[in-house]
């Protein structure tokens, strides 16, 4: 099959990809955003008590729409992130031999690791905006996505924009290399290289696979992104930041609160990483198989 018709999947099913991220992905991205910005009642007590009964109680009162309020704007990001990220995977693949049948599963880290750099030149401005938005208390500087980047270049330059690049690439090569091995390890877990899947085979290994790959890109290497955020969340002025480079953020984190630092906010990471990546690479291989064999 042609370059240009492997380009094309690659970016359909990447697209897919982050449809089946939103619609996996959401409802729990509501539940959290509802229990971190609960206030007590005229009862001093808080609406919700957890994630299930958060999740009951805006399911009764709110049906499913409830759940996926604000999704639009995740919607056709989700798409445009993981149409770039298999794009750029699937590029990096024809580089290291990764897309031959039955490849060493090394082949498909070091594709993973290659990927993550287009990934995180693009990666960064985005999550830097969110980052600036999230760490907002109250009302903040800026008022919204479009504001944030403009006041950013207008003051900094577009360099303003890259605030932690370093710590974004540092992060990402090894975890994206994570993210594709662990991918392709749980894809074989279930099938076997060059024999014919059939759509059962094809859906599990995307469900394996998928959370094979979320729970390593997430759980084995969680205190990089620790301090990636920390970094991307400092002043902006470089002449105020809190950190001076990544082994001072990493330093300072520890004498803070020690290994425990690290790994704020990793169970609800690593419970929402599983299942949506489950979904993304379920999605992925699905549209990729139905693309493959109509062009075969």
């Amino acid at each position: 099959m042609g370059g240009g018709r492997n380009t094309m999947i690659d970016i359909a099913s990447g697209t897919a990809g982050g449809i089946a991220q939103v619609v996996a992905g959401h409802p729990l991205d509501t539940i959290k955003v509802r229990l971190q910005t609960q206030q007590p009642g005229p009862d001093g007590k808080m609406p919700f008590a957890g994630m299930a009964d958060c999740a009951k109680k805006t399911f009764s009162k709110e049906g499913v729409s409830g759940l996926y309020k604000g999704a639009a704007s995740p919607l056709l990001g989700a798409m445009a992130h993981n149409a770039g990220v298999f794009f750029s995977y699937g590029q990096a693949k024809a580089l290291t031999g990764a897309n031959e049948v039955g490849a060493d599963l090394y082949k498909y880290w070091l594709a993973g690791a290659i990927a993550a750099i287009p990934i995180t030149i693009v990666e960064t401005p985005v999550d830097l905006l969110k980052i600036k938005l999230q760490a907002q208390v109250g009302e903040g500087e800026y008022e919204g996505v479009f504001d944030a980047a403009r006041k950013l270049s207008k003051a900094h330059g577009v360099g303003g924009l890259y605030q932690g690049v370093g710590a974004t690439l540092l992060r990402n090569v090894p975890c994206f290399g994570l993210y594709f091995f662990g991918s392709e390890f749980g894809f074989r877990l279930v099938n076997t290289p060059g024999e014919p899947a059939s759509p059962q085979q094809v859906f599990l290994g995307g469900l394996v696979g998928g959370a094979c790959a979320g729970g390593m890109f997430w759980g084995l290497l969680y205190p990089l992104e620790t301090i990636k955020t920390r970094m991307q969340s400092d002043h902006i002025v470089k002449e105020k930041r809190l950190y001076k480079s990544v082994l001072d953020c990493a330093s300072k984190t520890y004498a803070e609160g020690g290994v425990q630092a690290f790994f704020k906010g990793y169970i609800p990471s690593l419970t929402r990483a599983v299942p949506v990546n489950a979904a993304i690479f379920c999605a992925v291989f699905q549209v990729k198989d139905a693309m493959y064999k109509k062009w075969a």
